[in-house]
């Protein structure tokens, strides 16, 4: 005899199924710390800052003068006192008192000790010596130039330097032309610097050409082989 179905068994199917487990409240991650930033240096705090600035063509503002005419008799001065030192070279030169063989070729100098070796002018020309020591005039008024050099000159010679690099400027942009290129030769054929020098010549276009010389000083005297009696 048959087991007779039940009619309606609408949870057959759910035989043996377990209930799942029920789940406790969910645990929240607790958030990470929020780590500070890393300091900036100072290049990237400037640049934040400068963000947006436009750089002004020119940073150097020069103020109209109140008297125009002092500024052109100033010129005029300066045009005097130049042709007032050209023409006491000249007269040294025509005297005989000048010790120095000076030459101008356009924007090329070059001046030596007379009689000297044409071997080293040859070799200072074309760069053979190495420069020790170098001085740059920029920026200088023309005694501070002056001054500048002299010391430069004096300590390099005390310390047995002979080869060395006087940035002076080619002079093109100022009303009174080139000021400190013509007073550097006149300084080193005249007064102390002249017994210390003895050639110079217009640099490399490496090492700044028109704009800069070449100066070979002297030799230190050496110490004297006799020594003082105790």
């Amino acid at each position: 005899m048959k087991e007779e179905k039940p009619f309606n068994a609408p949870f057959a199917k759910l035989k043996g199924v377990r209930a799942a487990p029920k789940k406790g409240p969910k645990q929240e991650t607790p958030p990470r710390p929020l780590l500070p930033p890393p300091p900036e240096d100072d290049t990237s705090l400037f640049s934040r800052a400068m963000d947006g600035v436009t750089p002004l063509p020119q940073d150097t503002i020069m103020p109209d003068p109140r008297d125009r005419s002092a500024i052109v008799e100033q010129v005029r001065e300066n045009l005097r006192r130049q042709d007032q030192d050209v023409m006491d070279a000249l007269r040294s030169l025509v005297s005989g008192k000048s010790r120095f063989d000076v030459t101008c070729t356009g924007e090329y100098l070059e001046g030596h000790v007379v009689a000297l070796d044409p071997r080293l002018i040859k070799q200072l020309k074309s760069g053979k010596f190495t420069v020790q020591a170098h001085l740059d005039l920029h920026g200088h008024l023309q005694e501070q130039a002056k001054s500048a050099l002299m010391t430069f000159i004096r300590n390099c010679h005390a310390m047995g330097l002979r080869s060395l690099l006087v940035i002076h400027g080619r002079g093109l942009k100022s009303d009174s032309g080139p000021v400190l290129k013509e007073g550097v030769v006149k300084w080193l054929t005249t007064g102390t610097l002249s017994h210390l020098v003895l050639a110079f010549c217009s640099a490399r276009p490496c090492d700044g050409g028109t704009g800069a010389v070449y100066v070979l000083l002297k030799k230190r005297p050496g110490k004297s082989p006799w020594e003082r009696p105790r």
